[in-house]
C-alpha cells in the first residue's frame, strides 16, 4: 500500500508536474476579477513549485526561486484581459520591473478605475436606454457594447453565452467559477467517512495536508488495492453498536488482553468472545477485538461518550 501511495502521491510524479504546467500554460484571466484570477493562478503555481522544489539542493534553492518569482510575475501579466493593456506595460516597462505583490496591488486600483468609469458611462446612457425601451428595442441595459470574454462576441456576457466554455479546464457548458475541477471548488467535497479530532478542514495553503487529506488517500490506495482495511474487512459507523469493535488487532495500537466478562452479542443472537482491547487514535479507543467478527463497527454511542459530534446525510457521516 505504502509503495501504491509513493507512485501516485510522491510530488515527483511527473504525470501531475506536466498537467500543472499545462495547466498553467491555459490559465487566463478570461471574466474573473483580479482578485480571483490571482487566487486561481497562485494555487496553480504553488503546487507546480512545490513539486520542483522538492529536488533542488538548499544551497541553490535561493536562486531557483528568484527565478521562478521572475516567471510567475510575468505569466500572471501576460495573461490578463485587453482591458488592462495599459497598466501592465506601464508595470513592465519599469525598471526595475516591480514584484507580482506590487503589481497586483495596481491591477486591483486598475480594475475599481475601470468599475468606476463603466458606472458613471451606463448612468450617462440611461436615457437612450430608455428610449430604446419605449420604441420597443430594448429591455434594459444596452449590451451592444459588452463583449463576452468566452466566445468574444458582443451584445451578451459569458455567463449567458450559449457556446460558453472554461477558461481553466476548457469544458464546453460552464465558465470558470462555477468549474467542478478547479482547486477551490474541490476543496468543497464531503468525504464519506471521516474518524478523526477534528471536524473542520484547514483553510489556508492548498499545499498543506490535512489529516482529512491524508486518509482520503489512504482510503483511495487500499480501494485501488482491492483492500478495504484488514483483509476483506470495511470499517462502518454504527449507531447500533454498544462499542467499537474489530477482528484482528494489527491496526490497533495500545493493544492489551480483556479480563472482563462481557460478550459481543451479534444479530442472531449468538455471543462472541472478546480477546484483547485497543486504541485506533485518540477520538477511537477501547476497540473490542473478537476474531469471529465478519465487520468492523465504530459505535456512535461510544464516539458521544468520548465528546465527539456525529453527524448522518445522505452523503455519508461526519464525525
Amino acid at each position: 500500500m505504502w509503495e501504491y501511495l509513493r507512485k501516485v502521491y510522491n510530488q515527483d510524479n511527473t504525470a501531475r508536474r506536466f498537467q500543472l504546467e499545462y495547466e498553467i500554460a491555459s490559465y487566463t484571466q478570461g471574466d474573473l476579477s483580479i482578485q480571483d484570477y490571482f487566487s486561481g493562478f497562485n494555487t496553480l503555481w504553488g503546487e507546480f513549485t512545490d513539486m520542483i522544489y522538492a529536488k533542488v539542493p538548499e544551497a541553490s534553492l535561493s536562486v531557483v526561486q528568484a527565478v521562478h518569482e521572475q516567471s510567475k510575475r510575468d505569466q500572471f501579466l501576460m495573461k490578463l484581459r485587453p482591458e488592462f493593456e495599459v497598466t501592465r506595460s506601464n508595470l513592465m516597462n519599469r525598471d526595475p520591473v516591480p514584484s507580482l505583490d506590487v503589481c497586483f496591488g495596481e491591477l486591483l486600483r486598475e480594475e475599481q478605475c475601470l468599475a468606476t468609469q463603466a458606472t458613471y458611462q451606463h448612468d450617462k446612457m440611461i436615457p437612450n436606454v430608455v428610449a430604446y425601451a419605449a420604441h420597443g428595442k430594448g429591455k434594459g441595459r444596452d449590451m451592444r457594447n459588452i463583449q463576452c470574454f468566452s466566445c468574444k462576441e458582443y451584445g451578451h456576457i459569458a455567463a449567458h453565452c450559449a457556446r460558453k466554455s472554461c477558461n481553466y479546464c476548457k469544458k464546453p457548458g460552464h465558465i470558470i467559477k462555477d468549474c467542478p475541477t478547479r482547486p477551490q471548488n474541490r476543496q468543497a467535497n464531503t468525504y464519506q467517512a471521516t474518524v478523526g479530532s477534528s471536524s473542520s478542514a484547514t483553510t489556508g495553503d492548498s499545499s498543506t495536508l490535512t489529516t482529512e487529506m491524508v486518509q482520503q488517500m489512504i482510503i483511495s490506495a487500499f480501494s485501488a488495492l482491492g483492500l478495504q482495511g484488514n483483509g476483506s474487512l470495511t470499517w462502518l459507523v454504527d449507531s447500533g453498536a454498544s462499542n467499537h469493535m474489530t477482528s484482528s488487532s494489527d491496526t490497533l495500537s495500545n493493544v492489551r488482553p480483556y479480563n472482563g466478562s462481557s460478550h459481543i452479542q451479534i444479530a442472531n443472537g449468538s455471543q462472541l468472545p472478546i480477546h484483547a482491547i485497543g486504541d485506533v487514535d485518540s477520538t477511537v479507543q477501547d476497540v473490542f477485538v473478537s476474531p469471529q467478527l465478519s465487520t468492523s463497527l465504530i459505535s456512535v454511542g461510544q464516539l458521544v461518550d468520548n465528546n465527539c459530534d456525529v453527524r448522518f446525510s445522505r452523503d455519508g457521516c461526519l464525525v
